[in-house]
């Protein structure tokens, strides 16, 4: 199991937590490598609760929010490297050319909810792969029993990235900074903050590798002390746009990469791992994997024996951190992938 501490403030964790379980559920594996690989490339710059997620063949982590009044449920991945928060909507367009995400999707209606209010303004996001489109409206958002009012949200009306097309969740609930906001939106952990719901302005991550079921706990308000042992580690954020920090150093069998340090994004958005062109060839070099050009990632040998691979090794805040083979090789269906892709800095999922 991994643990992801995303602390706003530094905080003690409250006795009382809002809890958001993560999930996983089956998908076409193939498809989905290829989805994820190009998503990659995208470009983005009085309580507390858990939310339980799902893992989605180690490759997305998703948990229900209910938009609404009566709520509409939706699965949604939370990712800390965007900010804004968008399901598909009831008037996603149906007569397109291309493939729209939004028609397989659970729809949000406004006409269904007590609580909608009207905004009207469009909202666009371009992705490496594609691009999704629509408007923003405002509503209530529920997240594990924790209300949000007056939330401005964006309502998908057509969604062209394929990793959307073929995607088991919903949408996105971003959990960045306001400065990332495409439409200058307060996101809804900020709204949390601002509406005085929380009791510590903080949020954690539990994220298990179990492949077909309960997968983890988003946390809100704080940490629970049974999902991990040990002290925390504290990185300060070096730009308040991104969870942004600098990673010190990687290292792998006898070399050593990012000496003078680099910058590193924390993304709970994916769970593999994405770094500079070179940096991954030589990482990917140094645990057996080969270059898959029809899946444009890095794929190793099924039969390996992974006690015989290296760590990879990260340092933050002066702490080691070793990513174990049974972390960073993805196994299933026949096919067994590196967790190392080539991006432009070091995105840590």
């Amino acid at each position: 199991a991994k643990i992801l501490v995303l602390l706003v403030i530094a905080a003690l964790a409250s006795s009382e937590l809002i809890r958001i379980p993560l999930k996983k559920v089956p998908d076409n594996r193939q498809k989905r490598l290829r989805n994820v690989a190009a998503k990659g490339l995208r470009s983005r710059f009085g309580g507390n609760g858990v939310v339980p997620l799902v893992n989605e063949y180690d490759l997305d982590y998703y948990g229900e929010i209910s938009i609404g009044t009566p709520p509409q449920t939706f699965k949604v991945i939370f990712d800390t490297g965007s900010a804004d928060l968008w399901v598909p909507s009831a008037q996603c367009e149906n007569n397109t050319r291309t493939p729209n995400g939004c028609q397989n999707h659970t729809k949000y209606d406004a006409d269904k909810s007590s609580t909608y209010q009207e905004n009207g303004h469009s909202f666009y996001i371009q992705y490496g792969s594609g691009s999704l489109s629509g408007f923003l409206s405002e509503d209530s958002v529920n997240v594990a029993g924790v209300a949000v009012e007056k939330q401005t949200f964006a309502e998908a009306t057509y969604e062209t990235a394929p990793a959307f097309v073929d995607s088991t969740f919903d949408g996105i609930l971003g959990l960045g900074y306001p400065e990332l906001s495409s439409q200058s939106v307060t996101p809804v952990f900020t709204n949390m903050i601002n509406q005085g719901v929380l009791d510590a302005p903080v949020f954690s991550f539990y994220l298990s590798q179990t492949a077909n079921g309960d997968q983890g706990e988003l946390v809100i308000g704080g940490s629970d002390p049974s999902k991990y042992r040990g002290d925390f580690t504290y990185t300060e954020v070096s730009k308040k746009l991104y969870w942004q920090t600098k990673l010190q150093g990687v290292s792998v069998g006898k070399q050593s990469l990012c000496r003078n340090g680099c910058r590193s994004v924390i993304d709970t958005g994916t769970s593999l791992i994405y770094g500079p062109n070179d940096d991954v060839e030589a990482i990917n070099d140094a645990i057996g994997a080969f270059y898959d050009y029809d899946l444009g990632i890095y794929t190793i040998e099924c039969d390996a024996d992974l006690t015989k691979l290296p760590n990879v090794t990260f340092t933050f805040g002066g702490k080691k951190f070793d990513i174990s083979p049974s972390a960073y090789v993805i196994r299933d269906s026949g096919i067994c992938v590196s967790s190392f892709v080539a991006g432009d800095f070091f995105l840590a999922g």
